[in-house]
């Protein structure tokens, strides 16, 4: 009897990773991208620093970048409400808002980088 109820357990919160993840597809797919292209944009912006150069252009694409993350961020809380509280609480949610912060601050680093006047 024990292995059933176990067994029913693993089932629901099975569900509920699966109906997190669900809802999570679109946001999960751009946090990859994001993270290679923010590292590329700390690339980018460390070796302009160190030769004293300046790239608007940098600037603006980081900039953009940021905006698209708060647009996610934003979009997470959106979809995080309109799920079942057990739900909404998975792992999986968790782990999402966790990388969608880690991009941004990244991105606030290179803006902060490019922004800071060169020594």
């Amino acid at each position: 009897m024990d292995d059933s109820i176990r067994r029913r357990a693993k089932r629901v919160d099975i569900a509920q990773k699966q109906q997190a993840m669900a809802a999570l597809v679109p946001i999960n797919a751009q946090i990859g991208p994001w993270q290679t292209r923010t590292a590329r944009l700390m690339a980018y912006a460390q070796r302009l620093r160190a030769a004293g150069g300046n790239e608007p252009n940098l600037a603006a694409e980081a900039e953009a970048l940021r905006n698209a993350v708060a647009q996610q961020q934003s979009r997470l809380v959106e979809t995080t409400r309109s799920l079942p509280a057990d739900v909404a609480g998975n792992t999986r949610v968790l782990d999402t808002a966790r990388a969608l912060k880690s991009v941004a601050r990244g991105l606030e680093e290179v803006l902060n980088l490019l922004k800071r006047p060169v020594a």
